[in-house]
């Protein structure tokens, strides 16, 4: 991971990284285990994301699905166990889900990227 790893490293904390393919919610239940048994999970960060370009008249429903699977629904069911996971434990914890500025903006080439990330938006 580089800096950031050894950011986290440096500080004395544990630092693992879990990679699967969130092209579906399959794999959710197996990155939530695999993390927890290396000990209590404390900080989930959400910084899955694909992106599509067409232009809007010409931008398919697989691009459009695609897209939504990795950007907001993969990563909404992982943070659903994972937060189930933290209160089973009660020891608290932290979820961080990186967006992009595009959420407040719209692009003509990129429509289901931007509807993906205004989903984090309160």
């Amino acid at each position: 991971m580089g800096e950031t790893e050894d950011l986290v490293r440096a500080s004395g904390r544990a630092f693992a990284v879990i990679s699967a393919d969130l092209s579906t919610p399959g794999p959710v239940e197996r990155i939530v285990s695999e993390a927890s048994a290396r000990g209590q999970v404390d900080i989930l960060v959400n910084n899955a994301g694909i992106i599509r370009r067409a232009y809007v008249l010409d931008f398919s429903e697989a691009d459009w699905d695609d897209v939504m699977n990795v950007n907001l629904i993969s990563v909404f069911f992982l943070t659903q166990v994972f937060v189930r996971k933290m209160l089973a434990h009660e020891g608290g914890g932290k979820v961080i889900n990186i967006a992009s500025l595009l959420s407040f903006q719209s692009g003509i080439r990129i429509p289901s990227y931007t509807a993906s990330k205004a989903g984090w938006r309160d």
